[in-house]
């Protein structure tokens, strides 16, 4: 902001003059009146131009003395040739402007001689020319910073040679020059108005416009102030602290520029680095380009010297290619067909190829577990039983090798190993838990939960559940002893083996209203590759809403809640984590799958509908590489009465929209286990069917696949010797004919305990045991009565066309001698 203390005197001054003047000189001032606005007008198109070029460069300066216009993404920054074009500009426009406050300066002798006007338009034009020199300062200034930078940054970067510093310094010092001339010539012009003029006054376009108000007034003159002085103090200061922080700017600029050189040089050693090794791999290219030219001349010749066996090679591989392509349709035929959409890789990750189905019983498989190496699995349902099966020692018959009723009388919800595999925890439908050691054998209970006080309304002072039991699970962590149980009266209840006596905390499930919700599922926050502690605990209620609980906090409040997960009165029947502890995936009977983020829990992330679900027990499982979700699909009849068989889907973590394989099944799939180092999924239906699925490439050597490549194992008390030289088995094939044969002769028992002899003592006993055991023969041929009338190989092609009816033999009526059924040696003497 300019001072105008100067200007405003001279208004005042110029006013009383002019009132003077107009006294006695009221016709002198009608002339010379048109004269006097037209220097006014040039006057002020000159201060016009001055302020117009003095903005320029103040608004120009950081763009035009930056010099990282190569660095810059933006084209706010000049290069080299427009700084040339605004340096020819700026200087055009002073030399105008001077030449134009020449011919002013001129014009005022043919204006008036003498007196106050011409006074006055001479300081007009003193203060024109000194905002041209301050403009011209300016300029110079910002030339000469620019001309100083350019020079260090080039000593810097190391980027210029002799030749260009000579051009340098000389267009330098010509640029100096014509400065310092100009300069110079408008300092002259100063001093001369300096000398003729006591005072020097600035005008703008306000105060030119007031000439005839500047002719009346009188000069006051004020001196400056101390306020004034400490105001300038300050300003002072504050642009001495401005200067040092561009100072400190400059400085790191100035290394970050040694940064780049020295980036430059690393790039252009890469770079050459690299052009040899193009030539390298140019040369190696044509070496292998004559090389493949002298193959292919070589097979040619091979070719036409073995064509005879190039026949016999064609025919050869095209029948192992139909036998290849036949062998591949018949085991297709046995398996579940995947859906047409989907893409050839997913379907290359899933272990689906092959599956292998095992027999639990008649009723639905409600209980599904392994241990973590994947060496046994438990099966348990609605019959009550809970079975063990071995794949270490198991044939390719799938006999469990052993077989209990834990809590006899109570249906089996669930099953779990221990993470380190030393105890089973069972969930019954009943009110306690009961956990029992590896085997199930001899004293196999170890703990079971205390039950809760019927009478005590207060769920927090009860010892245990009073409640039928839901769902239960161990803590993730292999040196933790804790479990979980949920139950209809409201609860989760943590127990730990080391205290028997009642439960560790009880966590009570609430809606919005403060009101008791029945839990239906929970879990614990899982890790596949760190042995953790698991930090978060969730748990599913009867309407529709997840609760999560941090353990490092109290149990008295919820840390995440999802109140509208899923559909009020329908049962959340499964929870499950992503092995990162970021995803949970839920699972209800409102036929729905849906996947939450942890860390934005109100909103779903993905979900898919209309997957039928009728089981309370239907869960999910996460694939090993965390990638992939597996659920059941339960059985259903739609709305034109058709049914929909049961399915296992499998979708993509990220999408759960459209399902990446289904695979179908005869009835519903209820549970479903994803086994992370064995890479097999296990699957149960209602039918008392559980089905392993695995892929002999991506499936290692382990699990399920054991027991493919052992033989069926003989019964221990089989013998076919002993069998055919019994001569019981001549005339009765089961342990009947012997009871009726002991009862026919009730006088020889004794006898054969005194007189029989060793060799018969041996085959009764091994005989009887082997009936006992022995299946049907003839259902055993039945089984194959299909088969060989579809594709008979020996007897009906010999007489397709000479004997086309087949002729039987007639039954013939024997004799029926008790002597000729029996073995000769065996017959009885004749006396």
């Amino acid at each position: 902001m300019t001072d105008i203390t100067k200007t405003f005197r001279a208004y005042i001054k110029a006013q009383q003059v002019t009132t003077d003047c107009n006294l006695g000189l009221n016709k002198r001032v009608k002339k010379t009146e048109k004269i006097s606005t037209s220097f006014l007008s040039q006057a002020k198109l000159i201060l016009n131009d001055i302020i117009k070029l003095k903005r320029i460069l103040l608004d120009s300066r950081t763009i035009y003395l930056s010099p990282f216009y190569l660095l810059s993404s933006t084209n706010k920054i000049m290069n080299d040739e427009q700084r040339h074009d605004f340096e020819q500009t700026i200087e055009e426009q002073i030399k105008q402007s001077r030449v134009d406050l020449e011919k002013l300066k001129l014009s005022i002798g043919q204006i008036c001689f003498q007196g106050q006007r011409r006074s006055h338009f001479e300081l007009v034009c003193a203060y024109l020319e000194r905002d041209l020199v301050e403009c011209t300062k300016i300029y110079s200034e910002q030339k000469c910073l620019r001309y100083k930078c350019e020079s260090a940054r080039k000593k810097i970067g190391r980027l210029d040679n002799d030749d260009q510093r000579i051009l340098f310094n000389l267009n330098k010092s010509n640029n100096r020059k014509k400065s310092n001339d100009s300069i110079d010539g408008t300092r002259l012009t100063t001093t001369t108005t300096n000398e003729n003029n006591s005072t020097n006054i600035t005008t703008t376009d306000q105060y030119l416009d007031q000439d005839n108000q500047i002719e009346n007034n009188e000069e006051n003159q004020t001196l400056v102030t101390g306020s004034e002085l400490r105001q300038l103090q300050l300003e002072n200061n504050q642009l001495y602290h401005d200067v040092a922080q561009r100072s400190e700017e400059i400085r790191a600029i100035s290394t970050q520029v040694v940064e780049i050189a020295q980036l430059q040089n690393e790039i252009f050693g890469h770079l050459c680095s690299q052009k040899d090794l193009i030539q390298e791999v140019n040369s190696a290219a044509v070496v292998t380009n004559d090389d493949l030219a002298a193959a292919i001349i070589h097979i040619r010749d091979a070719i036409r010297n073995m064509a005879q066996m190039r026949r016999w090679v064609i025919f050869f591989l095209l029948v192992m290619i139909f036998s290849l392509l036949f062998l591949d349709w018949y085991n297709m035929s046995d398996t579940s067909t995947s859906d047409s959409e989907v893409e050839d890789d997913n379907d290359g990750l899933l272990p689906i190829a092959s599956h292998v189905n095992i027999i639990h019983g008649l009723k639905t498989v409600s209980c599904l577990t392994l241990d973590s190496n994947g060496m046994r699995m438990i099966t348990g349902g609605h019959d009550e039983t809970m079975k063990m099966f071995d794949f270490t020692s198991m044939d390719k018959t799938f006999q469990p090798f052993r077989a209990i009723q834990p809590c006899p009388g109570r249906l089996l919800r669930v099953i779990e190993y221990k993470p380190n595999n030393d105890m089973i925890l069972i969930i019954p439908g009943d009110c306690q838990a009961v956990v029992v050691n590896r085997e199930a054998s001899g004293k196999h209970i170890i703990y079971k939960t205390v039950l809760g006080d019927m009478y005590v309304t207060d769920m927090n002072r009860t010892k245990g559940h009073k409640s039928l039991l839901n769902y239960g699970c161990w803590n993730p962590s292999s040196n933790s002893d804790e479990f979980m149980t949920c139950a209809d009266d409201c609860t989760l209840r943590m127990w730990s083996l080391r205290k028997r006596d009642q439960q560790l905390h009880v966590i009570r499930t609430k809606d919005e209203c403060g009101r008791d919700v029945r839990t239906t599922t929970c879990t614990y926050s899982q890790s596949l590759y760190n042995d953790e502690n698991s930090n978060l605990i969730a748990a599913g209620c009867d309407n529709g809403s997840i609760l999560v609980w941090d353990r490092r906090r109290s149990f008295v409040h919820v840390t995440f809640k999802c109140v509208n997960a899923h559909l009020q009165n329908q049962l959340i029947t499964s929870l499950k984590w992503s092995y990162d502890n970021q995803i949970l995936a839920s699972r209800s009977t409102d036929h729905t799958l849906k996947i939450w983020d942890i860390r934005k829990f109100d909103q779903c992330l993905s979900s898919c509908e209309n997957i039928y679900n009728h089981f309370s027990m239907t869960n999910i499982s996460f694939s090993p590489n965390d990638k992939f979700i597996i659920t059941g699909v339960s059985k259903c009849k739609n709305s034109h009465d058709d049914e929909t068989n049961g399915k296992l889907m499998i979708f993509n973590r990220n999408n759960l929209s459209k399902p990446l394989n289904e695979i179908l099944f005869n009835d519903s799939v209820i549970r479903t286990l994803w086994h992370p180092k064995l890479n097999q999924i296990f699957t149960t239906t209602n039918n008392g069917l559980v089905r392993i699925f695995y892929d002999e490439q991506r499936s290692p050597m382990a699990g399920v696949r054991l027991c493919l490549s052992r033989k069926e194992k003989k019964s221990k008390n089989q013998n076919d010797f002993v069998a055919n030289i019994d001569p019981i088995i001549a005339s009765s094939s089961t342990s009947n004919s012997i009871d009726e044969q002991r009862n026919i002769f009730p006088e020889n028992r004794k006898d054969e305990k005194k007189s029989s002899s060793l060799h018969q003592h041996l085959v009764q006993t091994i005989v009887k045991s082997n009936i006992v055991g022995e299946e049907d023969p003839r259902v055993e041929l039945l089984k194959h009565a299909k088969e060989a009338e579809s594709n008979s190989k020996w007897v009906t092609p010999a007489y397709v066309y000479a004997q086309p009816k087949p002729i039987f033999q007639q039954q013939i009526e024997e004799e029926n001698d008790d002597e000729d059924l029996l073995p000769v040696l065996k017959k009885h003497r004749n006396k």
